[in-house]
């Protein structure tokens, strides 16, 4: 399956995407635009070869309070808030769920983050995962939980530029 990633648009058919889970849903089609043009959130759709949606991924700028991590991560930073980028949104449609759709957005988010952080100062990627089974999604990429916030997780960016080439990146799944 051919896919490409691009800015959602008001051409998009937004309606016709279905995640399996409602608030995934909604903010896609009510909110996600909105908070794009307000520069909170820009969302990226990941279209098929007949322009169908088969998943979407937003991404903010976050930041991370050092207590909230692992103690060995907490001595090499300084006391001040921590840049990074949050995974605000990822979801699939439910058509094309177990095929390495998932994946496949991770990896373009992370591919969007070394490109952030050629610009700007990003120490980790972070997410605020809705559920356990998102979670689990995540740990298994190696996606580590904060001390006081389980559901919150992040991976270094020195983790994210050891597993991606740039000279790796696959355009289908």
């Amino acid at each position: 399956m051919e896919l490409s990633l691009v800015p959602l648009s008001k051409e998009h058919p937004v309606k016709s995407f279905d995640c399996g889970n409602a608030v995934l849903n909604e903010y896609l089609r009510r909110y996600a635009l909105k908070n794009d043009r307000l520069s909170i959130g820009k969302t990226f759709v990941a279209l098929d070869e007949d322009k169908t949606i088969a998943g979407y991924l937003t991404l903010s700028n976050a930041q991370i309070d050092k207590v909230d991590l692992p103690e060995p991560v907490q001595t090499k930073l300084p006391r001040y808030p921590i840049p990074a980028l949050r995974i605000a949104r990822l979801a699939v449609d439910q058509k094309r769920q177990g095929l390495g759709m998932g994946s496949w957005l991770l990896k373009q988010s992370f591919i969007k983050t070394l490109q952030i952080a050629d610009i700007t100062g990003v120490f980790a990627v972070m997410v605020d995962a809705i559920d356990e089974k998102a979670r689990d999604f995540y740990l298994k990429y190696g996606f580590v939980s904060f001390q006081r916030e389980p559901l919150t997780l992040f991976l270094p960016l020195e983790t994210i530029r050891r597993a991606i080439s740039p000279l790796n990146i696959p355009r289908t799944i």
